[in-house]
């Protein structure tokens, strides 16, 4: 393919990503989870989200909690302001995976299909849209993957700095990154013994990089010790072992229902797992066969990355007595995976050619597209579903408010976990619904009462007790959602 086609191709993709993450970003409604990054950890001093002084919580992810509280303090409250800071990670994970997939292969459709992968996973789009540390946590660790690049092919001790650096950045983002910074770390001090001749030319190069590792691991002490004691890590979907692990992540991957499922737990999971091993194996033999240098081919530092990361979880794992990562969590294997990919194809192109290169990317492709044109909106979130409407519904009664007249606004009650979002819209920013729309106090689990002029379901079943007392005004197309008025 001529270089320039596969420039425009390839930047074609990127803004591709970056738009539809951008839309998603600014049309969906803010979930429970941002909601609760909002309004209990934002406020919060400097000082405590730091260190975690009042309130260890996994839901805080301290850089992107910080980086809401700068944003918000200069824009002002909007969703759109508050899911900034996903959004640079977005740009991020779009530049240094551009970067990364033209060194894999010098064969343009190797480089298409490596990019395509990278972007290929719509689980992983959508926390590129949403406020937590899941996508900013990626865009900086695949930033870190390719300043680790760039320091094997120039054993210049800034790339080096700089590797650790963005790593270091990513664990503040989410804590769970900390299973890719150890095996990141030492592959790459190995490989900097390895490039330089003796102990103080490594020092020399080296030095910068672990004071960086030196401070940022410092930070992380005491937020961690409290962050360690909290009852979540231990209760929180208990899976039993890595392949389970995996096959939850392949679930939400395909959007999983009951139609999917069985794809996903009988065909892809157990594809994907025998893919990764067989992908291993191979940057294990092309690394001995190397003499165990990784600046002879950085593809291998890409593969044992992986490998490095999957072991750390399963030591992990036993040392700490933690389930394995549920699907969110285990979002960062995505680009660890795809770049593996690629490297096999670029491995299978060099050293068997064209026609098996296309045997190898053919189906991955075929089922890319299926799945994107399957699981693309712009209107709704896998785990998250049930905050897809808030818009639609206060809309709805902002519009009706006006229509009738009505000088006293709205009172409307919900399931406790919808709460959340409404309280956003409603109290921030400059939506204008508090004027045609009062929500009840905060509440915890509870039957649902007929108190309020409305009630906004996530089903029939749990409002069919009340069904005496209020009429369904309003279903939710292609959703179970429906908003009730008194009769």
């Amino acid at each position: 393919m001529n270089q320039k086609i596969e420039n425009w191709v390839l930047g074609g993709l990127s803004v591709l990503f970056l738009v539809y993450v951008a839309l998603r970003a600014w049309l969906l409604p803010i979930t429970v989870d941002e909601s609760s990054t909002v309004f209990n950890h934002v406020p919060r001093l400097v000082f405590d989200t730091l260190t975690f002084e009042k309130e260890a919580n996994p839901n805080n992810h301290i850089l992107n909690t910080l980086l809401i509280k700068l944003f918000t303090g200069i824009f002002g409250w909007r969703h759109e302001i508050v899911r900034l800071p996903v959004f640079i990670g977005a740009c991020l994970y779009a530049w240094a995976s551009s970067q990364l997939v033209c060194k894999l292969s010098d064969n343009s459709w190797v480089r298409i299909f490596a990019l395509l992968m990278l972007f290929g996973n719509p689980f992983l789009l959508e926390f590129f849209s949403l406020a937590r540390g899941y996508g900013l946590a990626a865009g900086l660790m695949t930033v870190a993957l390719w300043q680790g690049w760039r320091f094997l092919t120039s054993n210049d001790g800034k790339a080096l700095r700089l590797a650790f650096l963005f790593a270091s950045l990513a664990v503040y983002a989410n804590f769970t990154l900390l299973v890719f910074f150890a095996p990141f770390v030492s592959i790459l001090l190995l490989a900097s013994w390895q490039l330089n001749a003796g102990f103080r030319d490594f020092w020399r190069i080296s030095r910068p990089a672990l004071i960086t590792v030196g401070v940022f691991v410092l930070l992380w002490i005491t937020p961690l010790k409290r962050l360690s004691k909290d009852s979540e890590l231990l209760n929180w979907t208990a899976l039993g072992s890595f392949y389970n692990s995996m096959k939850g992540s392949i679930r939400s991957a395909i959007n999983s229902n009951a139609h999917t499922g069985e794809l996903a737990d009988n065909v892809l999971t157990p594809a994907v797992f025998l893919g990764a091993i067989i992908i291993i194996l191979i940057g294990l033999w092309r690394w001995w066969k190397n003499g165990f240098q990784f600046s002879r081919d950085p593809r291998v530092y890409l593969v044992l990355v992986l490998l490095g990361v999957c072991v750390t979880n399963i030591v992990q794992v036993y040392l700490t007595r933690t389930p394995y990562l549920q699907a969110r969590l285990a979002l960062f294997y995505w680009p660890l995976f795809a770049l593996a990919l690629g490297s096999a194809a670029g491995w299978v192109r060099e050293y068997h050619g064209q026609k098996k290169m296309w045997i190898l990317m053919a189906p991955l492709l075929a089922l890319f597209f299926i799945n994107t044109v399957r699981t693309a909106n712009l209107h709704t979130t896998y785990e998250w579903y049930h905050d897809s409407s808030t818009f639609v519904v206060l809309d709805y009664l902002k519009e009706l408010h006006t229509k009738e007249g009505r000088t006293e606004p709205f009172t409307i009650d919900t399931e406790w976990f919808m709460q959340n979002s409404i309280m956003f819209h409603m109290e921030k920013g400059h939506y204008g619904y508090e004027k045609a729309v009062k929500l009840v106090p905060y509440h915890n689990r509870r039957p649902p009462t007929r108190e309020t002029d409305f009630f906004y379901a996530v089903d029939y079943d749990y409002v069919k007790e009340i069904l005496d007392s209020y009429d369904i005004v309003l279903r939710i197309p292609n959703s179970s959602l429906i908003l009730l008025r008194k009769k």
